[in-house]
C-alpha cells in the first residue's frame, strides 16, 4: 500500500519532535517503517547539501565525488574509517633515487680482490648512482685471535687507513656515506683510533654516519638505514633481519635497511621494510671455511621510487664474483 507524501511527512514530524517509538505508536506503522521514512529524507537531505557545499569549494567538490552520502555522513560524525577498510589507491610513481651499496670490503685482508672495489666503482659511475653506501668493516682491522696477523696484507692502523683511502678516492662522482664495523671497532678498542671516520676525513666525497649504524633521508618521506651489528650468521638468511626489524620501535623503522656483517646476501620484505643483505666485498676467509660459513662476495644497486606516501617501488641487483 502506497503512503502519500502527506502522511510520510506528518510521521517525520512526529520523530523528530517525540522520537521513533511514538510516532510508530501514533500513526499505527512499525517502528522499522518510521526509520525507513526517515531514513529516505535523510538521503535526499543530504544529496542536496552535499551539492550546496560542493559548489562552494572544489576540495569538497572532489570529496563529494569520491564518497557516498552514507560514507560523507559516517564521516562527518567522526568515523574515519567509513564503518570497513578502504582499498588505498596505490601511487607507483615519484622520484628515483638510485643507491650503489658495498659490505665487508676487509681493506688490509689478505682475501680482498682489490680489483673488486674497482669494479663497483666503475659500475657504480656507469649506472649514475645518486650515492654510494658501505655497511661497514671498512677495514680488516687487528685483532687477538691466533694467526690473524698472517691474513693481514696490510698491518696496522696508518697502513691499513691509507690503502682505504687509495682504494676509495676515486669514488668522488656522488656521495659516499660509511659506518664502521667490528673489524674497524678493534682498533678503537686496542688505542682508541677512529679508523673508518678518519678516513671519511681524508675522502672529498666520503662522509661517516656512526659506529655500527647510521641514517639517511631519501626526500622527506623515506629514509635508509645502515646497520652492521655483532651477532652471528643464522642458517636461514633472512632469520637475522627478520629479528633485527622486530626489534626496532615503529618509528625507527627506516623504508629500507641495508645490512652487513655476516657476509650473506639477501632481499627481503619485512614489516613493510626493504632490506638488503648487502653480502661482501671479501673473498671467504680460511677461519670463515673453518666454521662452515658461506660468503656471499658482491655488491649492489638500489633503484628505489620514492612519492610522498614512501617508498613506492623498488628494484635491486646483486653483482655477484663467483670466488
Amino acid at each position: 500500500m502506497s503512503v502519500s507524501l502527506e502522511r510520510k511527512e506528518v510521521i517525520r514530524a512526529l520523530v523528530d519532535k517525540h522520537g521513533v517509538d511514538v510516532a510508530a505508536k501514533l500513526s499505527g506503522i512499525t517502528r522499522e517503517t518510521v526509520r525507513r521514512y526517515t531514513r529516505k529524507r535523510s538521503d535526499v537531505d543530504a544529496r542536496v547539501s552535499n551539492k550546496d557545499v560542493a559548489a562552494q569549494s572544489p576540495t569538497l567538490a572532489k570529496i563529494a565525488e569520491r564518497y557516498t552520502d552514507k560514507e560523507l555522513r559516517l564521516l562527518a560524525e567522526g568515523n574515519l574509517d567509513m564503518g570497513y577498510k578502504h582499498t588505498p589507491v596505490h601511487d607507483f610513481t615519484g622520484k628515483t633515487v638510485k643507491i650503489g651499496y658495498m659490505s665487508d670490503t676487509h681493506v688490509g685482508s689478505i682475501y680482498l680482490d682489490d680489483s673488486y672495489i674497482s669494479d663497483a666503482r666503475e659500475e657504480f659511475a656507469k649506472e649514475g648512482v645518486d650515492m654510494v653506501v658501505h655497511a661497514g668493516d671498512v677495514t680488516e682491522g687487528m685483532s687477538n685471535r691466533a694467526g690473524h696477523i698472517y691474513e693481514c696484507s696490510e698491518l696496522g692502523f696508518d697502513a691499513q687507513k691509507e690503502k682505504t683511502i687509495d682504494l676509495f678516492e676515486k669514488f668522488d662522482f656522488c656521495p659516499l656515506y660509511m659506518i664502521d664495523g667490528n673489524h674497524d671497532r678493534w682498533f678503537l678498542k686496542s688505542n682508541g683510533a677512529r679508523v673508518v671516520k678518519d678516513i671519511c676525513g681524508e675522502l672529498s666525497s666520503a662522509k661517516f654516519l656512526g659506529h655500527d649504524e647510521g641514517d639517511i633521508e631519501l626526500g622527506e618521506n623515506a629514509s635508509l638505514k645502515l646497520w652492521h651489528g655483532e651477532d652471528r650468521s643464522s642458517y636461514a638468511i633472512s632469520y637475522r633481519l627478520q629479528k633485527l626489524i622486530e626489534s626496532l620501535s615503529g618509528g625507527d623503522k627506516p623504508n629500507i635497511l641495508i645490512a652487513g656483517h655476516v657476509h650473506k646476501y639477501g632481499k627481503f620484505f619485512i614489516r613493510n621494510v626493504h632490506c638488503i643483505g648487502a653480502g661482501c666485498v671479501q673473498k671467504q676467509s680460511k677461519w670463515m671455511r673453518g666454521k662452515r660459513i658461506d660468503a656471499h662476495t658482491g655488491f649492489g644497486i638500489i633503484d628505489a621510487m620514492v612519492n610522498e606516501t614512501g617508498i613506492a617501488k623498488i628494484t635491486e641487483t646483486f653483482y655477484p664474483y663467483y670466488a
